[in-house]
């Protein structure tokens, strides 16, 4: 009988013991939550305001960390937390116990078990942005030896994420390949998927023959641009050969705020020849526009004599007109 009695215990301690995916929580009803990195790229996780204890964890290249990179939390508990990728990196995705908030830098964690969330971080590269189009023109001065290369750029985000900035790069050179000028500007913010231009001015020299413009920098968006606050629902362009000397491009552009506030809207405007070749871009301001409401504003943009269409895009959305991008 005791053989028996022995038989079954050793059965049951079999049935409820060993490995097995119950989690039980420790004496003191709490888990652990601990984050980390993973890449070449830099950031910092934090936990949402209000969270005790507070995790806020620095994180380098590889998997170096400092800082509070753990807190242990009551049982059922739901963490939130949010990665922000370093200057020149990139948030790729969560891994570990986060891996179903996928791209979204904020996650919640539901704390029924010892937890970990892995943020995947890597560094920028200009192949992240593609120059889809480019155009430059010499403007001399009267005395034909002083004045400014008029050049402009348009840049496609090839990423998964918002681009905040980027920075790109102009070199004249002569016919000979000497170079002559460089100059820089920037762009953003670039939703993914999606094109964003800018012009700038370069030094004029009076021998250019060829130019080249390359992608610097990028920094990846922390913040929601919140573009989607401002919607073009009309627009109008006609050229006018007899406006000024050389005549313009006239352009007008209707904005709606979906928004529960009043808001600023910058509008961009890219006109093309018939090859998709950018040919020029200028912007416009439009607002204060209500919520709910609707606003107009113009522009003029330099008459080429080619285009054949035009792009109008939303560049930039605030509550007041102190904070466009230009």
């Amino acid at each position: 009988m005791r053989h028996h009695l022995a038989i079954a215990g050793l059965l049951l301690l079999g049935a409820c013991g060993g490995d097995n995916d119950v989690t039980s929580p420790p004496e003191d009803g709490s888990f652990t939550l601990t984050v980390s990195g993973q890449g070449t790229g830099s950031g910092r996780i934090v936990t949402d305001v209000g969270i005790t204890p507070a995790i806020d964890c620095t994180l380098g290249p590889g998997a170096a960390a400092s800082g509070v990179c753990s807190g242990t939390y009551p049982a059922a508990t739901d963490v939130g937390i949010s990665v922000t990728p370093g200057s020149g990196s990139r948030f790729d995705g969560w891994s570990g116990d986060a891996a179903t908030c996928g791209m979204t830098v904020s996650c919640t964690i539901r704390m029924d078990a010892n937890r970990s969330a892995v943020a995947q971080l890597s560094t920028g590269s200009s192949g992240d942005l593609e120059v889809t189009s480019s155009a430059w023109y010499p403007q001399a001065a009267d005395d034909g030896v002083s004045g400014t290369v008029n050049w402009m750029a348009e840049v496609r985000n090839s990423t998964s994420q918002v681009i905040e900035v980027a920075q790109l790069e102009f070199v004249s050179h002569d016919a000979a390949g000497t170079v002559l000028a460089s100059d820089f500007l920037f762009v953003g913010p670039i939703p993914s998927g999606e094109t964003r231009a800018n012009e700038s001015f370069a030094e004029y020299l009076g021998t250019e023959a060829s130019v080249d413009i390359t992608v610097g920098e990028i920094t990846f968006a922390t913040a929601d641009p919140n573009f989607g606050a401002a919607q073009i629902v009309s627009s109008n362009w006609r050229p006018d050969p007899a406006f000024g000397s050389d005549g313009a491009i006239v352009w007008t552009v209707e904005v709606q705020n979906n928004s529960s506030g009043e808001i600023f809207a910058q509008v961009d405007f890219i006109t093309y020849d018939a090859a998709g070749k950018i040919l020029e871009y200028d912007f416009t301001f439009v607002g204060p526009v209500p919520p709910g409401g609707r606003a107009a504003g113009e522009g003029l943009a330099d008459l080429h004599g080619t285009e054949a269409s035009v792009n109008y895009q939303i560049a930039g959305v605030t509550q007041d007109d102190l904070g466009m991008r230009r």
